[in-house]
């Protein structure tokens, strides 16, 4: 037994060896996949069908300015324009020279500085210069503006309107009829160049009937009469009023002013809602439009 002791152990030995060398390798389980987090998308940013229109980047056409008891529609033959250009500086037409300045604002808000301007006198239309003269002060009056669809309003400290622009220029506006219009005056000038408007409480009116029958107020007195047109030609005859007394302050020089001037007339012209009378010499014009 003893002898076979060293054989026994040997053999054993083997066993273990051989036993260790055929054990299967225990399997890898790989982890589990874990699926990304999902990446987050910018959302899409759809235009907007009516892009809001702001104060900077567009040329604005003067439609009509009021300062104190001064104002109306821009003269006939004549634009005025501003330019915001986004970094603080403002230019465009005043009608007769060219102006640059400087303006500042926040949200609605509007300052609006002394703006410098080009030395040309321009002797026609009539009133030209008084019209210039007028808007470069009431530019500087600004205090907030809004922006509806394409219109500009500039507003002064007391919430009042003393300019308005719009996107369109005037010539491209679609004319209202001559006839079965309310007109109301915005201003005129008589043949001195001298330039009137109507106060805030006695409107000017004129309404042209299809039977070439008017009527109308001039500030303080109704007026009525016949008128005929041709072309772009119109003619008025006598006309009759009423015979109240207005005792406000210059409304009775306004009216009997206005009804030397209105027969004097021979040409209109519609822009949009706007009508121009002239006597067709470039003198005398008087603008109304449908807005009391």
């Amino acid at each position: 037994m003893q002898r076979f002791a060293p054989l026994l152990l040997a053999g054993a030995l083997f066993l273990l060896l051989l036993s260790c060398g055929c054990t299967a390798p225990v399997p890898v389980i790989p982890p589990a996949t874990q699926t990304p987090a999902a990446t987050a998308m910018p959302s899409a940013i759809t235009p907007s069908t009516s892009p809001q229109v702001v104060l900077s980047g567009a040329t604005w056409y003067l439609i009509s300015m009021r300062a104190g008891a001064a104002g109306g529609n821009v003269l006939p033959g004549t634009e005025i324009t501003a330019f915001f250009d986004g970094y603080g500086g403002v230019s465009g037409s005043a009608g007769c020279n060219r102006y640059t300045g400087s303006y500042s604002g926040t949200l609605n808000n509007l300052a609006i500085g002394t703006p410098a301007t080009t030395k040309m006198n321009c002797p026609s239309p009539p009133g030209i210069m008084s019209q210039e003269s007028l808007y470069l002060i009431s530019l500087q009056g600004a205090s907030r503006f809004r922006i509806e669809r394409d219109i500009l309003t500039i507003l002064d400290s007391n919430g009042n309107t003393i300019l308005v622009y719009s996107l369109v220029p005037p010539g491209q506006l679609t004319p209202l009829p001559l006839t079965g219009t309310t007109w109301f005056l915005n201003s005129f000038v008589d043949a001195t160049g001298n330039f009137y408007s109507p106060g805030p409480s006695h409107s000017v009116s004129l309404q042209l009937a299809s039977d070439n029958q008017l009527n109308g107020n001039a500030g303080c007195n109704n007026y009525f009469g016949s008128y005929t047109v041709g072309g772009n030609t119109i003619s008025f005859d006598p006309l009759a009023t009423t015979t109240r007394f207005c005792s406000d302050p210059g409304v009775m020089d306004l009216e009997a002013t206005y009804l030397a001037v209105l027969p004097q007339m021979v040409l209109f012209q519609i822009s949009g809602n706007e009508l121009t009378l002239s006597d067709g010499t470039g003198k005398i014009s008087i603008i109304y439009d449908s807005t009391p």
